[in-house]
C-alpha cells in the first residue's frame, strides 16, 4: 500500500486552520487569554508542583503540611505555591496564623490531568 503523500495547507487553509483552532480554544482569541493559559501550563510543568496539585486534589492544606508531606523547605514549597497561584491552578485563603490552599475549582478535570478518579 503505498504512503500518501502531505500536502501543506495554502496560506487561506493555514487561516481557517487557525480560526477553527480559536472556535474550539477560545482562548487563542486574546493575548490575555493565551497569557494565562501558557502561565496554567508552566505552573504545572515541573515535577514538585505536580506533587503539590495532587496533594490538593485529595484535600486542602496548609504550608507547614505540605512542607512535610514533600520532605521539603518552606522557601522552596512557598516557590512553588507562588507559581501556581500565579498560574491559577490554585487559591489560598488565611485562617488566623495559617494560609490554607486549595485547588482552583474553576479547572476542571485536573484530576484526569493528573492521571487519577474515576473520571
Amino acid at each position: 500500500m503505498a504512503k500518501k503523500e502531505w500536502i501543506i495547507l495554502n496560506k487561506e487553509e493555514s487561516k481557517a486552520l487557525f480560526n477553527e483552532a480559536q472556535e474550539k480554544f477560545p482562548h487563542l482569541k486574546t493575548d490575555e487569554g493565551i497569557e494565562a493559559k501558557a502561565a496554567l501550563f508552566k505552573a504545572l510543568g515541573d515535577e514538585t508542583r505536580l506533587k503539590i496539585v495532587s496533594l490538593l486534589a485529595v484535600r486542602e492544606c496548609c504550608l507547614c503540611e505540605l512542607v512535610e508531606a514533600l520532605g521539603s523547605v518552606n522557601s522552596t514549597v512557598t516557590h512553588h505555591l507562588k507559581l501556581l497561584e500565579r498560574g491559577g491552578v490554585i487559591q489560598s485563603r488565611r485562617e488566623g496564623k495559617f494560609t490554607i490552599y486549595k485547588l482552583n475549582p474553576s479547572i476542571k478535570n485536573l484530576d484526569v490531568l493528573l492521571g487519577g478518579g474515576d473520571s
